[in-house]
């Protein structure tokens, strides 16, 4: 069975999506809706910007993703992708490879953790791919600092970017939570070592820690920034005083002649 896992923006809106999609709900909660469609197939969709398909044609993934859209806040430009396929191997044990899973047992909580695994993964990737970007833009600001000494960005600017890199980090943390244990696994043993296998193969845990500290290097420039910005602000001000003295002395010598 084949999964492909997307991430498509940084928000799925659920509530409207349940409203208009036609597919069987087989499990759904605030932050996920997992679909049964026609016999075989299996569609899950996260409110965090993922959705996975499971045993559904290209065809048919390019029209969902169509229909998703609609329900999508901040589209991205350009969807991450993620394939995986799962292999049933009857009284064989448990393999995990670095594209494939084989598995004694398949059954639809299976494919669901494998589904939802595969969804961290490439979201994953989009935090790495957004840590990497912001860490780039920082890099440019040092090295320029470095050349010339100081900063060509308008006070405007600076704000927008710090406000950017804050809310990247916020949403980071806001959806720590998605790389938890999903329920299931935790009721049942063999679902239990699915998931933490997946998570071995796809090194979430060590992907995570790694945009955690690129977003810690970001901060500490930030705060560089924010000070270095704060000096620049304090000294514009001390030289329209130093000016509006002037003027005040200039006048009063003026006015006693």
């Amino acid at each position: 069975m084949k999964i492909s896992a997307f991430y498509i923006a940084e928000e799925i809106k659920l509530k409207t999506l349940k409203e208009q999609y036609a597919g069987v709900l087989i499990q759904e909660n605030p932050s996920e809706l997992f679909y049964k469609i026609d016999d075989t197939g299996f569609l899950y969709v996260f409110d965090y910007g993922a959705v996975a398909f499971a045993n559904i044609s290209d065809t048919d993934i390019s029209k969902n993703l169509e229909l998703l859209a609609r329900h999508c806040t901040l589209l991205l430009p350009e969807k991450l992708r993620d394939d995986f396929e799962i292999h049933h191997a009857p009284g064989k044990p448990l393999q995990f490879g670095f594209d494939g899973l084989s598995v004694p047992e398949m059954n639809d909580d299976v494919v669901k953790v494998v589904m939802l695994n595969l969804s961290y993964s490439v979201a994953m990737d989009f935090y790495t791919q957004r840590a990497q970007e912001q860490l780039s833009e920082i890099q440019q600001f040092t090295k320029e600092m470095e050349t010339s000494g100081t900063i060509r960005i308008s006070r405007a600017n600076m704000v927008r970017f710090i406000g950017k890199s804050l809310n990247s980090k916020n949403r980071i943390v806001e959806n720590l939570f998605i790389f938890d244990s999903p329920d299931l696994a935790w009721d049942d043993e063999y679902l239990d070592h699915i998931h933490r296998g997946m998570a071995r193969t796809f090194e979430v845990q060590s992907r995570f820690k790694e945009v955690e500290y690129t977003f810690k290097v970001i901060d500490e420039n930030l705060a560089v920034f924010r000070d270095f910005l704060l000096h620049r602000e304090s000294s514009k001000l001390e030289w329209i005083i130093i000016i509006l003295i002037c003027i005040e002395v200039f006048d009063l010598i003026i006015g006693k002649f």
